[in-house]
């Protein structure tokens, strides 16, 4: 069996790496970069500082991007170096779930801090692997904030496709995420653009009654700073900062 090691003696570094190897439940051993590296070794991960002190034929050395360190890691773990076609599946919603899969393998999750970040995400996707054909497949649910994210992607180089997601949801630790894996993994209809984006009466209450809750009670913005929350043009933070401050919307 192959096994990944992570050797350093910086805790920082240690914490970050160990997060997102856990994040994708893989296994390894813990080192210090002047131990002698087992044979059943295949890659070892390693800060850069320390990575020249290290005994390996395969040494990974990450830097400030963690994430990317980790993708070459596993990339020359399994020896694939790359896919035919990755495809990153994505549960709507005003945090959406991100899966990736390369070549039908779930190779990394994430949560996207709102539905433009995941261009963002997918961007890292298109820069840290090596493949040749992208698609993004997002669940037909939330129409808002389906759209939202649908329209961050405008320009990438990825086929788009809406699914049916009215099987993907499951009782889980993380239901968003197994959410968006399942999507990747089901076939959908092509999504062409722009998508149009209207918040819902609904949504804008709902987005009111958050105004309330983060403002712990003091603050409920206006049915016009809530749309344009709900449809991407501000944070909510921001119109919170809007509404106390008393300014009015154009």
């Amino acid at each position: 069996m192959k096994i990944l090691a992570v050797a350093t003696d910086n805790f920082e570094f240690y914490y970050d790496i160990v997060k997102e190897l856990k994040q994708r439940d893989i296994p390894f051993v813990s080192l210090s970069p002047r131990d002698s590296i087992p044979n059943t070794v295949e890659v070892v991960v390693t800060s850069k500082t320390e990575a020249p002190i290290i005994d390996h034929s395969r040494v990974i050395a990450v830097g400030k991007d963690v994430r990317m360190g980790i993708r070459k890691a596993l990339n020359a773990l399994s020896g694939k170096s790359s896919y035919q076609r990755l495809i990153v599946g994505i549960d709507p919603g005003t945090r959406p779930g991100v899966a990736l899969l390369g070549d039908g393998k779930l190779l990394e999750t994430a949560y996207a801090e709102s539905p433009e970040d995941v261009r963002t995400i997918v961007e890292r996707y298109m820069d840290g692997y090596d493949f040749q054909r992208m698609v993004v497949r997002i669940g037909h649910g939330d129409k808002t904030n389906r759209n939202r994210t649908l329209n961050s992607l405008t320009g990438l180089a990825v086929g788009t496709e809406i699914v049916n997601e009215e099987y993907t949801t499951i009782q889980s630790d993380s239901p968003d995420l197994e959410a968006a894996r399942k999507i990747a993994l089901s076939k959908g209809e092509a999504a062409y653009g722009p998508h149009y984006v209207e918040a819902t009466e609904g949504e804008q209450r709902e987005m009111q009654r958050r105004s309330r809750l983060q403002s712990a009670g003091d603050i409920t913005i206006s049915k016009e700073l809530a749309k344009k929350v709900v449809e991407g043009e501000l944070k909510l933070s921001e119109a919170i900062k809007r509404q106390k401050e008393g300014k009015k919307e154009d």
